[in-house]
């Protein structure tokens, strides 16, 4: 079942299924056929190009209950409900729940045909809108992604807008925790051609996994982000040699970690090294950034204190030396962490990495809690909020995902 369909169909009737899907195909629709509500709820993802169609009655879950969990999901997707008992009454009630259409059985070909045609032309059109504003937005508000007033970040913000209008593939090296998720989004979201951004986490991905995701990468997808190229396993490395050498893959962005134990693209094949770095960008880690630390830690708080619904809390001079002294060495990660730590009211502890302390600050629980509450975080972050990516970076289903949000307190971040 490929993530390009146009139409998930969901009905429990296996006639009816198989009929429909040969009458949507014949006109040139691509379709997802579903037995069960539950197991097209499971695949459905908030950016998916398409539209639904869903019968009113079926075992389980009827149509009702499937568009409500359909719209907590990704509420602007069309969804149409066809029933063989429907009469006015029911059209209205459809209507209200927030479907985009109602289609009463037996349906003339003609008739579902143009529907079906028409919702996924106004969804397309939808996310090609919403994808054009981004750009705009993202290429006067680039500040505001990637933030910093230093003369490296200005360097980096002029080429991150030189490299994203060019049909090249760009590989973005820094350290663990440096940004270069971020610095990926906003070269999609500054560049100027369509589609949209899919992103392959190539540190947890086996080469079936790759073949899979490959393959399933939808037609529309204009950036191919691979997270962390330096740590994908030698059979998926091969695979996507022979992906890229095709000439018809996306616009492709990809992350390496470097240190002072790291070489450039160390564990990467010098095949794959070449076909992805062919635009280069460094990201400087935050101690030699200067300033920029407390730009990004007044950044960092005043994010942490609208989504905890916590006020600011107060930086000391003793702090403010104590942040000039820390080399950071886990970048922007490590400083959002202790922006966090400081909004919640937690104590913050800048000892290197490693360094043994006899003192315990606080209790088991609640440092897993806020480190789960960082990690989920930091994936809607890179993700630009959007769950259903954030859940796929974490190798996670998206309704545990909104589980574990709600659990810490994230139930209002992110884009459904």
């Amino acid at each position: 079942m490929s993530k390009a369909a146009d139409i998930y169909l969901v009905d429990d009737d296996t006639d009816f299924r198989e009929a429909t899907c040969e009458l949507l195909e014949s006109s040139g629709l691509r379709v997802a056929a579903f037995a069960s509500g539950q197991a097209m709820l499971d695949r459905l993802d908030p950016e998916w190009a398409g539209a639904i169609l869903c019968d009113v009655r079926m075992a389980g879950l009827d149509g009702f209950a499937v568009l409500k969990a359909a719209r907590e999901i990704a509420r602007e997707i069309p969804f149409i409900m066809i029933t063989g008992h429907g009469d006015i009454r029911l059209a209205i009630a459809a209507i209200k729940a927030g479907a985009y259409d109602f289609i009463e059985k037996p349906v003339q070909p003609d008739v579902l045909i143009s529907t079906m045609t028409r919702s996924v032309a106004a969804r397309n059109l939808l996310l090609e809108n919403r994808r054009l504003r981004r750009r705009v937005q993202s290429r006067s508000g680039l500040g505001g992604m990637i933030t910093g007033r230093s003369t490296v970040m200005r360097d980096i913000r002029s080429q991150v807008l030189r490299l994203a209008g060019l049909p090249v593939s760009v590989c973005i090296f820094g350290e663990a925790g440096t940004g270069k998720s971020v610095i990926a989004r906003a070269l999609h979201d500054c560049g100027v051609g369509e589609g949209g951004l899919a992103t392959i986490a190539c540190a947890s991905i086996t080469a079936a996994e790759m073949r899979t995701a490959l393959a399933d990468l939808s037609p529309d997808t204009g950036t191919l982000f691979l997270r962390s190229l330096d740590r994908l396993d030698a059979p998926s490395q091969a695979l996507l040699a022979d992906y890229l050498k095709v000439g018809k893959s996306p616009r492709i962005v990809a992350s390496m970690t470097v240190g002072a134990d790291r070489p450039d693209g160390q564990g990467v094949s010098d095949e794959l090294f070449f076909l992805a770095n062919v635009a280069r960008l460094d990201v400087p880690p935050l101690r030699d950034r200067g300033r920029d630390v407390f730009v990004l830690l007044e950044h960092f708080l005043r994010s942490a204190s609208a989504r905890f619904g916590q006020p600011l809390p107060q930086i000391t001079d003793e702090m403010i030396k104590l942040f000039e002294r820390h080399p950071w060495p886990g970048n922007l990660r490590e400083l959002q962490n202790v922006a966090e730590r400081l909004v919640m009211g937690l104590p913050i502890d800048l000892k290197a990495r490693g360094e043994r302390d006899t003192k315990r600050t606080t209790s088991y629980d609640e440092a897993m809690q806020t480190f789960e509450r960082n990690l989920l975080a930091q994936s809607l972050r890179e993700t630009g909020g959007r769950k259903g990516e954030a859940a796929e970076l974490l190798s996670i289903p998206r309704k545990r995902l909104y589980l574990r949000m709600k659990a810490v307190g994230l139930t209002g971040s992110g884009q459904d």
